[in-house]
């Protein structure tokens, strides 16, 4: 009888979010919303009172993508979480991804400390479930929302449910960003670079967006490119863009497959 292959999930090379990707990957540094509980869990610190955020693609005619996240201020903390759920056509060895996260964040001024718990589930073509517990940790030091140097460490310790184990790479990433424009102002300049470590192997991505926003309207656009592992998926190049409507954000990203042709990503960001 043949055996069993061990089982894998596509979501740590899956896109977390269309900003994400339009600028290459480059999130580390990317702070002050709710899907930061994926790449960096201190990024949340500066959300002022509460921050939602989700985004969708369709992958094929019948594999799809979601992701959705909320993180809220509680005087010196801030609580995040977020699942995602990547799910396949009918008939490829992998069918169901799930992550969910919880995170918790502490401040001291301009530093945040933050801690994740990671649940990952992934169901074969034949019904079977591997489920696997991890943790990040992170560092961010920003200054308000002009500038911010950060640090994670992603998938750190694994523990399975009943002994099989999830591969998840093991990955740090140190990043910085930077508003050349004053954010009060009608323009719209940030650039932001992110150094990432996966399993060892080092890549560089450089992400840079700009635009305008008048009385609370507007457009800012971004690309960015970096380099992807052997195994990714995606080439080197992403682009995107957002519609500003006051605290509400309409993002959309587009990535080029190898294989099966560009990714159409589309995603809402709410901070009430």
């Amino acid at each position: 009888m043949a055996q069993r292959q061990p089982a894998i999930t596509a979501l740590p090379q899956a896109p977390v979010s269309p900003r994400f990707s339009g600028l290459g990957g480059a999130a580390v540094a990317m702070i002050g919303h709710a899907g930061s509980v994926f790449t960096n869990p201190a990024g949340i610190a500066p959300v002022r009172i509460m921050s939602l955020e989700g985004a969708y693609a369709r992958l094929t005619d019948s594999s799809s993508y979601f992701m959705g996240a909320a993180a809220v201020r509680l005087g010196p903390a801030s609580l995040g979480g977020g699942v995602r759920y990547l799910r396949f056509d009918a008939g490829r060895a992998m069918h169901d991804n799930l992550e969910s996260v919880a995170s918790l964040v502490t401040r001291v001024k301009g530093v945040a400390l933050g801690l994740s718990a990671n649940y990952f589930a992934v169901e074969d073509s034949a019904g079977a479930v591997t489920r696997t517990l991890t943790s990040d940790v992170a560092v961010t030091v920003y200054v308000f929302d002009i500038a911010a140097l950060a640090y994670t460490a992603q998938n750190i310790g694994r523990a399975g449910f009943g002994g099989a184990v999830l591969p998840l790479p093991s990955t740090m990433s140190v990043g910085f960003s930077l508003n050349l424009i004053d954010t009060y102002s009608n323009g719209r300049l940030l650039a932001t670079v992110e150094r990432q470590w996966i399993e060892g192997d080092g890549r560089t991505l450089f992400g840079i967006e700009g635009g305008a926003v008048f009385y609370g309207v507007g457009v800012v656009a971004r690309v960015g490119m970096g380099g992807r592992m052997d195994d990714s998926p995606f080439t080197r190049l992403g682009w995107g863009g957002t519609l500003v409507l006051g605290r509400a954000a309409l993002d959309y990203a587009y990535l080029e497959r190898r294989l099966e042709g560009p990714l159409h990503l589309f995603g809402l960001r709410l901070t009430p």
